[in-house]
């Protein structure tokens, strides 16, 4: 996947090792029912909380990542933005890890295309504005 994926894995490592100093631990069942995000994306949760192995996602990921990202409010893209009322911005199996997961399930399982890399940089505006919160 390119330079592109890489540096983003990168930043999502910085993030990840940035969100444990918040304290956050992995959702729980009953929060991971609750959440507003893909279905694909909350299964694969409550597999991993079960220590199981995950199934791929339709061909029609592509789009329902899409449009889920393009749904969150402008805010959690932007530093000092609200990045942190999404309850996936947490460290761990539950936490943003999943939006790296859904990129590569659009890449590897939905194609890639313009999509993925517009969607590439809303997950890096998401991680930088996660990075930049002075609290953590």
């Amino acid at each position: 996947m390119g330079a592109e994926w890489q540096a983003l894995a990168s930043l999502w490592l910085r993030t990840d090792t940035t969100l444990v100093r918040s304290g956050r631990t992995d959702l729980t069942f009953k929060e991971i029912h609750q959440l507003s995000i893909p279905d694909e994306w909350k299964q694969w949760m409550f597999v991993k909380a079960m220590h199981t192995d995950a199934s791929c996602p339709s061909e029609t990921f592509r789009k329902v990542f899409t449009d889920y990202l393009n749904g969150l409010p402008p805010s959690t893209h932007k530093v000092g933005g609200t990045a942190m009322d999404q309850a996936w911005s947490r460290p761990g199996r539950t936490g943003v890890i999943g939006l790296l997961l859904c990129l590569y399930w659009q890449a590897v399982y939905s194609g890639a295309g313009k999509d993925w890399h517009a969607n590439v940089k809303h997950v890096e505006s998401i991680f930088n504005a996660i990075l930049a919160i002075p609290d953590l």
